[in-house]
C-alpha cells in the first residue's frame, strides 16, 4: 500500500480531518448556488446525466438543504472542541506564571505580548465552541425540542460569531509575531574551527596512519602530505558549513510557511464572523471563495500531521 494512500485513509479517518472534508464540500456547495456559471454547469451536468432534470427552483432549494444539513453534521464534530481549546490556554496560562516567578534575562515587548495573544486566541475559540455547542439541540429543529427561545438562539450565536472573530484577530496577530520571532531568533549555524571536526579527525588520522606505514619520508613529500591534510580539513569544515546551513534554511522556511499559512487562513476567515455579525459588509459569494480556500490551508495541515503519523508507524 502507498504510502500517499495511507496517509489518505489517516486523514479521512481523522476527525478534524473528516470536518474540514465536510467543510469542503459546504463551501462547494455554496460556490454553486451563489455564482451563476458554477450553477449554470451544475444544471447542464444534470441535464445530460439525468433523464428529467429538476429545475432552477428545485436546484437552488436541494442546495440550501444540503448546506444546511453538512453544516450540521460539521458541528458534531464540533460539539466537545471547547474542552480542547480551554485546556491548551490553561497550558500556556500556567507556563505563562511559571515563568514571570523566575527570574531570567528581560525579553523584547512582543515576545511577551506573543504567548498572551496565542491564550486569547484559544479562550475566545472555546468561548464560541461552547456557545456554539449550547445551540446544537436546538438547530435539530426538532418540533418541541429546544433549549433556547428563537430569540435567544439568535442572540446565543451571533455572540459566539463574535468570540471566533476575536479568536481569529488574536490568532493572526500571534502568527505574525511569531514569523518576526523565527526570523529574529532562530540561531545560526555555528562557525569557528571547531566545525566539522568529525570529518577532520578521521581524515588525519588515516593520514597519519598511512605515514606511519611508509616510515620515513623526504622533508618536500611531509610538507607535500601536511598540505594535503589541510586541505581536507578545510574541506570538511566548508562541507559541515554547507550542510548546517542547507539545514537551517530549510527549518526556517518551513516554519515560515506553516506560520504564514496560518495567517492567511486566519485573516480570510474573519469574513465569515464578521459578515455574519455584521460587521463587514460582503457579498455571500466571497464568503463561500473565504471559505474554500481557508479550509485548503487549514487542511494542508491536518494532512501533515497525518503523513507525519503513518511514517512514525513504519
Amino acid at each position: 500500500m502507498s504510502l500517499w494512500f495511507e496517509q489518505l485513509i489517516k486523514f479521512t479517518t481523522d476527525s478534524v480531518g473528516l470536518e474540514r472534508t465536510f467543510r469542503l464540500v459546504q463551501s462547494v456547495v455554496q460556490i454553486l448556488s451563489r455564482f451563476a456559471l458554477p450553477f449554470d454547469l451544475l444544471l447542464y451536468v444534470l441535464t445530460l446525466s439525468t433523464a428529467s432534470p429538476p429545475t432552477v427552483t428545485a436546484t437552488r432549494t436541494i442546495l440550501a438543504v444540503l448546506n444546511q444539513r453538512i453544516g450540521l453534521a460539521r458541528r458534531y464534530f464540533r460539539l466537545f472542541r471547547f474542552l480542547e481549546s480551554f485546556n491548551a490556554a490553561q497550558k500556556i496560562y500556567s507556563r505563562l506564571a511559571s515563568s514571570a516567578s523566575s527570574s531570567g534575562p528581560r525579553r523584547p515587548a512582543w515576545v511577551q505580548v506573543e504567548p498572551w495573544l496565542d491564550m486569547s486566541s484559544k479562550t475566545f475559540n472555546g468561548l464560541y465552541f461552547l456557545l456554539e455547542a449550547t445551540t446544537t439541540v436546538d438547530a435539530l429543529a426538532v418540533p418541541g425540542l429546544r433549549v433556547w427561545a428563537p430569540e435567544q438562539e439568535r442572540r446565543v450565536a451571533t455572540e459566539a460569531q463574535r468570540f471566533w472573530l476575536f479568536g481569529l484577530v488574536c490568532g493572526l496577530l500571534f502568527n505574525l509575531l511569531e514569523i518576526l520571532n523565527v526570523l529574529a531568533c532562530t540561531p545560526v549555524p555555528a562557525t569557528g574551527s571547531g566545525f566539522g571536526g568529525v570529518g577532520t579527525g578521521e581524515s588525519t588520522a588515516e593520514a597519519e596512519a598511512e605515514d606511519e606505514k611508509k616510515g620515513e619520508v623526504s622533508e618536500k613529500e611531509k610538507l607535500a602530505n601536511d598540505l594535503k591534510k589541510e586541505q581536507l580539513r578545510l574541506r570538511a569544515i566548508v562541507r559541515g558549513r554547507k550542510q548546517q546551513r542547507v539545514l537551517w534554511r530549510r527549518e526556517v522556511q518551513g516554519k515560515i510557511s506553516k506560520l504564514g499559512r496560518g495567517a492567511v487562513a486566519n485573516a480570510l476567515d474573519t469574513i465569515l464572523p464578521g459578515s455574519a455579525i455584521g460587521w463587514l459588509n460582503v457579498e455571500p459569494g466571497t464568503v463561500s471563495l473565504a471559505m474554500f480556500v481557508t479550509t485548503i490551508l487549514t487542511g494542508m495541515d491536518v494532512w501533515e500531521r497525518c503523513g507525519r503519523e503513518v511514517l512514525a508507524g513504519k
